[in-house]
């Protein structure tokens, strides 16, 4: 299960455009790699099915709103730990932007609250 993970979460990397304001995932593979390891990333994938029918392992089932639930909770709990008061550990904030900051990660905090399942 958990190779499989693995091989669907490179096939996503390989396949998106991951560009956001604050990340992307920098495309340093060549076009043709990205089709290679494609192919091969299907060709593990096939074979782990084999070895499941094979070996008749019971299939793990993961439940969406769990999936958005956790991440919500993470997300949080990031957002809660940039807070400046718990920012003392890596020299001290400054003041004439804490309260600014604070209020835009208040102001994210409700947005991704928002999200739902």
């Amino acid at each position: 299960m958990t190779v499989e993970q693995m091989l669907m979460d490179m096939e996503a990397a390989l396949l998106s455009q991951n560009k956001g304001c604050s990340y992307e995932v920098v495309r340093d593979v060549e076009n043709d790699t990205i089709r290679t390891n494609l192919t091969f990333i299907a060709e593990a994938r096939k074979k782990l099915c084999i070895m499941a029918s094979k070996y008749e392992t019971k299939k793990y089932s993961q439940s969406l709103r769990k999936i958005i639930n956790a991440k919500k909770s993470r997300i949080w709990e990031i957002l809660m730990d940039m807070k400046p008061k718990k920012q003392k550990g890596f020299g001290e904030f400054p003041k004439e932007l804490a309260k600014e900051f604070e209020n835009d990660l208040e102001e994210l905090l409700g947005i991704t609250e928002n999200i739902s399942c």
